[in-house]
């Protein structure tokens, strides 16, 4: 019920008044906690089509859009405001927009002339990928779909499994967490840092998305290339990038996180113009581990359904994080049990 209606009055709230929308929700609330069911989506989707929905002042039109903003199996409404949607990659649709859509959306003259399907847009991006000799090129180009047209980008990959995987994966990835400084033009996921002890909780509230996984690494041990520090946010999010498309994960409630605690890389303390992370050496682990405790906590208490994965933390570090935590939330290290 708290989902639903959250949903609706984000989404459409033009559509049916707030004291309507708190009547229908204390009322489907109340049936619901009093009914149980076996099968509780459902069970809504059905209640809303009874009477009780249709005793409000409402019209024959607000209540078939009020259905279908609270019919869970369609995707969130994008409501736009001051931002286009072909600027954000989960609901971009690039030329795929139809005439009608680019119409409502304010989208006129801002695409080309052409309404493309999504199979044409796949061909186009399987003669660009193919267009470059080099992984760690394909690795960039791939990384920019991506933070462009989500749709488009799953697609070509699980279109093109056998070709894409070792590029958003290993063994490209490996390159790319090593030049992740040089080729960075977009951030992805959250870095938590030292700055933000004591408050780590309010700075995961900057995610607004609801989060079913997350996958967090320290850059500690990335493969076999040592202490990577903030580079080593590669591996979240290419990791991430498998379950989606291979595990069936939500893209959009995927979340990678970067720990940043420091580096014992010379070459990022002191060296490398481009480094992204802090510029500091490894916490001592009495702080460590009391940062790390406040971290899991934090996601705890936001996303307490969360599946949150360690990957490539130091050895000397990923025994003692699993010990610790795997009884107070639901969480493995992939590197010790996968």
């Amino acid at each position: 019920c708290n989902h639903f209606f959250d949903t609706l009055r984000m989404a459409d709230n033009d559509y049916i008044e707030d004291h309507h929308i708190n009547e229908l929700f204390e009322s489907l609330r109340t049936s619901l906690l009093k009914a149980k069911p076996a099968k509780p989506v459902e069970w809504l989707r059905n209640r809303l089509t009874q009477s009780e929905f249709t005793d409000f002042d409402t019209s024959a039109e607000q209540r078939s859009r009020l259905r279908r903003t609270l019919s869970i199996s369609r995707p969130t409404y994008f409501k736009p405001t001051q931002t286009h949607i072909i600027t954000v990659a989960q609901y971009n649709k690039g030329t795929a927009f139809s005439e009608k859509e680019r119409e409502l959306l304010n989208l006129q003259g801002l695409l080309p002339y052409q309404v493309e399907d999504l199979a044409q847009q796949v061909a186009r991006c399987e003669q660009q990928l193919r267009s470059f000799g080099k992984p760690i090129e394909r690795f960039t180009y791939l990384t920019t779909l991506k933070e462009t047209n989500q749709t488009l980008f799953y697609s070509l990959v699980l279109k093109n499994l056998e070709e894409c995987l070792p590029l958003v994966y290993t063994p490209t990835v490996g390159e790319a967490c090593l030049k992740f400084d040089g080729i960075f033009n977009h951030p992805q996921g959250m870095y938590v840092t030292t700055k933000h002890r004591g408050r780590i909780r309010q700075v995961l509230d900057n995610w607004v998305s609801d989060v079913d996984i997350i996958v967090v690494s320290d850059g500690s041990r990335i493969l076999g290339l040592g202490d990577l520090g903030a580079n080593g946010m590669g591996i979240p999010v290419g990791k991430l990038v498998l379950y989606v498309v291979a595990a069936g994960f939500h893209p959009a409630r995927t979340l990678p996180i970067l720990i940043d605690t420091g580096t014992t890389n010379k070459k990022y303390l002191e060296e490398d113009p481009f480094y992204l992370g802090e510029r500091r050496p490894k916490m001592a682990d009495d702080e460590y581990y009391a940062f790390l405790d406040e971290f899991v906590m934090a996601v705890k208490a936001k996303w307490p359904e969360c599946l949150l994965q360690f990957e490539d933390f130091s050895n000397d570090h990923c025994f003692a994080l699993l010990e610790r935590y795997r009884r107070k939330m639901r969480c493995f290290n992939d590197d010790i049990q996968g």
